[in-house]
């Protein structure tokens, strides 16, 4: 199910990406940059009769993207986001954590409230891609709360969906700044979060983003 996830999606995105890339005289192209906090939602992994949560520590991030106006109040983007969140194992006084980081490629459609060339452009962003979870911590002989799950040094691309919104602010004609907000939802990458013998882990989970950025207008 999920590789059937991927591969449909893998073709809306390079679909998306080669409509972006045709090249048309009244668009306006962005290329910018930003650094984000992150922070994530927990799923619960349970036994038979004992519960834990599994998640990701806050952390930081930063994306780059390249992104044009199609129509008026139309455009779209495709953009690189690079994330540092440690995993965490919690269950009543314990917690253990393992270093991790992710990398996600997304196209997003951005409707805007204001038409192209107005200072202030509020918008509404939603799109899908992929992301890539990896373990990065040191692996252990006996790892805490090895009965819920395993935290593994291993990687894993699993399918995301982009939506969230923000606000342009062109101080200048060739120069925007972007505040947003996105949420990321992707499924539980159960390789890099092994459920143990036994135990259930499934669902998505939610990543919230705040980000900041400046974008070159061209």
């Amino acid at each position: 199910m999920r590789k059937s996830c991927i591969h449909t999606l893998r073709g809306i995105i390079l679909s998306l990406g080669l409509l972006a890339a045709l090249p048309a005289m009244a668009q306006r192209w962005e290329f910018g940059a930003g650094a984000a906090g992150t922070f994530y939602t927990s799923k619960d992994v349970s036994t038979s009769s004992l519960k834990a949560s599994a998640g990701f520590n806050n952390g930081f991030g930063f994306s780059a993207w390249l992104g044009n106006d199609m129509h008026k109040y139309l455009g779209g983007e495709i953009r690189y986001m690079y994330q540092n969140n440690d995993l965490k194992l919690q269950q009543g006084g314990t917690t253990y954590t393992f270093g991790s980081r992710s990398n996600t490629i997304h196209y997003d459609f951005l409707l805007h409230t204001a038409p192209r060339g107005s200072r202030l452009r509020p918008f509404v962003a939603f799109g899908a891609g992929f992301r890539g979870y990896e373990g990065t911590g040191r692996e252990v002989a006996v790892q805490p709360l090895n009965n819920f799950a395993f935290l593994t040094k291993t990687k894993e691309w699993v399918p995301v969906v982009s939506v969230g919104a923000g606000i342009k602010f062109m101080p200048v004609k060739h120069l925007a700044l972007r505040a947003e907000f996105r949420d990321y939802i992707s499924p539980v990458p159960t390789k890099v979060i092994a459920p143990a013998p036994g135990a259930k882990l499934d669902g998505w989970f939610q990543n919230f983003v705040a980000q900041f950025g400046v974008s070159i207008l061209f």
